[in-house]
């Protein structure tokens, strides 16, 4: 099987939850696509396509927003998964972050979803990202939540 990570990350976290999954697929020749690099990748030669963006302020990158719009009838004849990656501490408030960063109609065709945490990078945020993180997160420190066991999850459910 053809497989394609396709993704949008804006300090990189997202980039990495890619590699990840990459890693870990299996029988799989993966791609990974990062969408500020390839603004339309052919995704007719994929057989199943994964699809993660970060989320910034509760809302989904608008570059993916905006794929997601432009091929949805070829994704949802694809084998499908979907991920993003944040740093929301309640869970279902990343539940609701997940269900809003994909338009409905890849919800319902995705073998499987994931929240797969996150990292605050504060030596790649400018001033404002820093100032908006130190009032709302209380923390002035690079952090990474990145959540394996959910990644593992994700995968595994792919795998299947």
């Amino acid at each position: 099987m053809r497989a394609a990570i396709i993704y949008t990350s804006k300090h990189g976290t997202t980039a990495k939850v890619a590699q990840m999954i990459a890693g870990r697929l299996t029988g799989s020749q993966v791609s990974i696509i990062d969408l500020k690099k390839v603004k339309c990748p052919d995704l007719n030669s994929f057989d199943g396509i994964v699809l993660g963006t970060s989320i910034y302020a509760g809302t989904s990158s608008k570059t993916m927003q905006r794929f997601c719009k432009d091929n949805i009838a070829v994704l949802t004849q694809k084998r499908l998964a979907l991920f993003i990656c944040g740093m929301e501490p309640d869970t279902s408030k990343r539940q609701q972050e997940l269900t809003n960063a994909y338009p409905q109609a890849l919800h319902q065709h995705a073998v499987s979803t994931c929240f797969a945490g996150g990292e605050f990078q504060f030596e790649k945020m400018n001033f404002f990202e820093r100032a908006i993180i130190k009032r709302i997160a209380k923390t002035d420190k690079s952090v990474s939540d990145i959540n394996s066991d959910n990644i593992d999850r994700f995968v595994q459910e792919i795998n299947k």
